[in-house]
């Protein structure tokens, strides 16, 4: 199946904490939010409530995906079955954008 896929522009990034915050904006669409940028994610995740927020489409997954915090701990948003990005709970962010994004955008990070 083909997904079509999605462009977003970062114009700036908050620094002031161990991780850095991208407010982002999506091309084809009206959605301007924050995003976590973090090398220690293989994948890219959304949020359960703001992909049904911004509708965004979600695709059934084959089989279940089991999602792990940093500290090891269960996700408290169970495992991941549906995807456009990865959807899950991540509490207080909207997206984590993980190593397959800063592997295909390649952006540059001081």
């Amino acid at each position: 199946m083909n997904v079509p896929s999605d462009h977003l522009y970062i114009a700036s990034a908050d620094f002031s904490k161990h991780s850095i915050e991208l407010p982002i904006k999506f091309v084809s669409r009206e959605i301007q939010t924050t995003a976590l940028l973090d090398s220690g994610a293989f994948s890219c995740y959304i949020d359960q409530r703001c992909a049904q927020k911004y509708e965004f489409k979600m695709i059934s997954l084959n089989c279940e995906i089991r999602i792990l915090n940093t500290d090891a701990s269960p996700n408290k948003g169970g495992t991941i079955t549906h995807r456009s990005l990865l959807i899950t709970n991540l509490g207080h962010m909207s997206m984590i954008l993980g190593m397959k994004f800063l592997q295909e955008h390649n952006p540059r990070v001081d």
